[in-house]
């Protein structure tokens, strides 16, 4: 999903999800955390991995 900017996003409990930027757009959001239990952060992708996803999203 490529969001534009206004969209609002919300990610039910337990879903795995990332945020990102491109190499040409830059991305800010705000992120409101219910409590509960703490954030579990997934691997760091790699560069090129990272601008793989971002030419597939790009070209859908």
């Amino acid at each position: 999903m490529i969001l534009k900017t206004g969209d609002v996003i919300k990610c039910e409990k337990d879903t795995e999800h990332w945020h990102s930027s491109t190499k040409f757009n830059d991305v800010t959001y705000l992120a409101l955390y219910g409590g509960g239990q703490p954030t579990t952060w997934t691997e760091v992708v790699t560069q090129e991995y990272y601008d793989e996803v971002a030419e597939e999203l790009k070209s859908n």
